[in-house]
């Protein structure tokens, strides 16, 4: 019996200790990849932006929606977005609407609005990204799945309050808070996808509460040395005391 016990138990051990090496095998592929796919040769694309935002509920319920297509190239001279003539022209007539009417839905300008080098550097250049978020998050596991007649490994992390808040004062306010960062790798371990997913509720002072909830999916592709991010689909919610708020959005990306 004794005999029988510690053959189990050592078994056990080694499927532990097998487990947790093939999760570091697999962490090691991804971060391996990302440092090779962190090139700077020419690239450029199509970038068709969208998204629809509602608040607020009934008669006071107010949307806000964005729609537009530019084309950008990044190269040793650096970051470059362009907009079409039809599209300028739209904008420009979209601004004289917002004078006369504030209220006023505006696609073309709402979608160049949110347009920076902050929010298209990581499109083109995917790795570095990558590489910050695992750094802050904690290995929770591997698992194996079928994903677009391929098999790839998934890397699930749980990321920090840290991860999407940086003000401290504001992370003061949070009382519950669960972020999930899953990065689905091939057999060379580059990423091939992203699920991030978050959800949290707070409160500030005795009249103020909010809960809030997303889910951000990327898929990636390899062009030359880069890790190109070509599709991004956001879809969040959050309620508070004074207003309730849902977000769908999509960033396309198509290569030249």
């Amino acid at each position: 019996m004794r005999f029988n016990y510690i053959q189990a138990s050592l078994l056990a051990l080694l499927a532990i200790t097998f487990t947790q090496n093939v999760q570091a095998d697999s962490l090691s592929d991804l971060q391996q990849a990302l440092v090779k796919l962190d090139g700077s040769h020419p690239i450029s694309g199509d970038l068709n932006v969208s998204f629809e935002e509602s608040r607020g509920e009934g008669k006071d319920k107010k949307l806000k929606t964005g729609a537009i297509k530019s084309t950008l190239s990044e190269s040793n001279a650096g970051l470059d977005i362009r907009y079409s003539k039809g599209v300028l022209e739209r904008i420009a007539q979209e601004n004289k609407l917002k004078l006369a009417d504030e209220n006023a839905d505006t696609p073309a300008l709402n979608g160049a609005e949110i347009l920076s080098a902050s929010s298209l550097i990581p499109i083109l250049s995917s790795a570095q990204k990558i590489l910050d978020a695992i750094a802050k998050g904690k290995l929770r596991g591997e698992t194996e799945i079928e994903y677009l007649g391929q098999q790839v490994r998934v890397l699930d992390f749980e990321l920090p309050l840290e991860s999407f808040i940086d003000d401290k004062k504001t992370r003061g306010y949070v009382d519950k808070f669960k972020g999930s960062y899953k990065v689905l790798i091939n057999a060379q371990g580059v990423p091939v996808e992203t699920r991030l997913s978050y959800s949290g509720k707070g409160s500030a002072y005795i009249f103020f509460s909010m809960t809030a909830e997303s889910e951000i999916t990327s898929q990636f592709h390899v062009q030359g040395s880069r890790l190109v991010r070509i599709n991004r689909s956001v879809q969040s919610s959050s309620s508070s005391t004074f207003n309730d708020r849902t977000y769908n959005g999509n960033w396309a990306l198509t290569l030249h």
